[in-house]
């Protein structure tokens, strides 16, 4: 079922969202400064701004809502295009085997799935599904 498929993966996108955003805007600083590159947090900050006020802006991840997504490479967004077909075309390639469950890739690198039964399998689908 075509849902099916689509539920566990965008319930997965978003909780790699949720986790990557904030993520984002703590590891900037250090990576930036690591890689020899200027940061990506944008300042927004005005003459009439309190220092209060910028400390809040200055902690931004560049977004749709700030105008910082210009100052991203237009490299880095073909990467993640190429990077999300390829999953995508993986994807459908493993839909067509048999007994294929959806919205399992075969990525478990801590084994919680595998080391399942058919009922605790069973269950840990049904809580992906219901979350």
């Amino acid at each position: 079922n075509q849902y099916r498929e689509a539920e566990p993966k965008h319930g997965r996108l978003a909780m790699l969202a949720a986790l990557g955003w904030p993520l984002s805007e703590e590891l900037n600083g250090p990576l930036s400064k690591a890689l020899g590159m200027q940061t990506l947090l944008q300042p927004g900050c005005d003459a009439g701004s309190t220092s209060a006020q910028c400390a809040e802006v200055l902690s931004r991840a560049p977004s749709v809502l700030n105008g910082g997504l210009l100052s991203v490479s237009p490299l880095y967004w073909a990467g993640v295009i190429i990077f999300s077909a390829a999953v995508e075309n993986y994807g459908q390639k493993i839909a067509k085997r048999p007994n294929y469950l959806p919205g399992d890739l075969g990525f478990d690198p801590l084994g919680l799935y595998q080391s399942k039964d058919a009922a605790g399998k069973l269950d840990i689908q049904l809580k992906e599904l219901n979350n």
